[in-house]
């Protein structure tokens, strides 16, 4: 006689996706609750390896990421930035004497969390099939590789086929509004890059004099240069050629020596929405957005820690309203919750760049300000 497949345990809330919110956002749900947790990675969600900046109030978001999650990540210290000009003789910097922020490789941030979860008694699974058939006031009908469950929540952190959106309420696409192409290359050169004893990041405000963004993440003996820039630029301005004109300011001013090579050919991308969050809702059928899924990234092109920090209020949301009668209708206070907070930090520096570019250059009070705007979402106006 065939074997039995073992009976599930009815499953209370199906976390989906690989990013570090979708495994902090189950470990959250297991540790403080009786709930019973299920974690799923997504079928073809392949996210790029990088150079990763993290605010260093991330460990300060829950006793789960206090001191035992940061020793289990190789983290480089940052003191503050340098702003580059395309004009070599025209820069400026704010070096702080405390940390301002952490570099580490995204793979080893999303380990740290995955183990994280592990820890707290979460199953994960990494199935070839993720189907979502059906919603009703009783919760969601799921496959799950060959098994069916019926969570009561879906917690979505990642991306899903166009009809399973649609199934969801959710929107097909992000509006070109919000979505940026972040493009990097990574490369070794542990002797070719000068950091200091205390490192900042070099940035550019203006690279082209176009305003795009660009950085140089140094991490360990890899280094990562990226472009940041509006999708409907693409084709008048190519990543490729702001990649290359990046490299030569930052050799122009000495950060990069200059027989180092860049392998540009190399290059990765990302299509990213910018402060996405600010402009959907949040919430779906029965399902509360997270991280990437969420937009959750602020215009600083900053994500680990404003993703992070959803998971932190749709934990909560979801633990309250599983006690309540209309769950979908108890899920709203997660909405409330993350934009009056976190949609501050989302929106980054408000001031007018063209017009502050100047003053940034020529004013330490504003290079200061503008670094900690950047590297700790603190405003501008003080």
């Amino acid at each position: 006689m065939p074997k039995t497949q073992p009976q599930r345990p009815a499953v209370d809330v199906l976390v989906l996706g690989e990013h570090p919110a979708a495994y902090f956002a189950a470990a959250l749900l297991k540790q403080k609750s009786k709930l019973n947790v299920l974690h799923s990675t997504i079928p073809d969600e392949r996210p790029p390896d990088r150079v990763v900046l993290i605010n260093p109030k991330m460990f300060e978001l829950d006793p789960l990421l206090g001191g035992g999650l940061k020793r289990r990540i190789d983290c480089t210290s940052i003191y503050g930035m340098q702003f580059l000009s395309d004009d070599v003789a025209t820069r400026s910097e704010y070096r702080s004497k405390t940390v301002l922020g952490s570099l580490a490789m995204y793979k080893d941030v999303r380990a740290a969390f995955q183990r994280m979860a592990a820890s707290e008694g979460v199953e994960s699974v990494s199935p070839k099939v993720v189907q979502i058939h059906r919603i009703d006031e009783r919760g969601l009908q799921v496959t799950i590789g060959k098994q069916e469950v019926h969570p009561k929540v879906l917690v979505l952190a990642g991306p899903l086929a166009e009809g399973q959106q649609k199934l969801l309420g959710l929107p097909e696409s992000w509006g070109r509004d919000v979505v940026h192409r972040y493009t990097f290359v990574k490369f070794k050169a542990a002797r070719g890059v000068e950091v200091g004893s205390k490192p900042v990041v070099p940035m550019s405000l203006d690279l082209g004099g176009r305003l795009t963004w660009a950085w140089m993440l140094a991490h360990g003996s890899c280094v990562h240069l990226a472009v940041e820039q509006p999708v409907e630029t693409l084709d008048r301005f190519k990543p490729a050629e702001l990649l290359a004109h990046w490299e030569r300011v930052l050799k122009a001013h000495g950060v990069l020596h200059a027989d180092v090579h860049v392998p540009l050919d190399k290059a990765e991308w990302m299509d990213v929405p910018m402060a996405g969050a600010l402009a959907h809702e949040g919430l779906a059928n029965r399902t509360v957005l997270v991280g990437p899924a969420g937009g959750f990234f602020s215009a600083s092109g900053e994500d680990i820690y404003p993703n992070v920090w959803s998971a932190v209020y749709a934990a909560d949301a979801i633990k309250k309203a599983l006690k309540e009668t209309h769950v979908q209708d108890a899920l709203a206070p997660y909405r409330h919750n993350w934009r009056t907070t976190l949609g501050d930090y989302l929106r980054g520096p408000q001031q007018n760049l063209r017009f502050l570019l100047p003053l940034v250059y020529r004013n330490q009070v504003m290079t200061t300000r503008l670094t900690e705007a950047i590297l700790l979402g603190r405003g501008m106006v003080r």
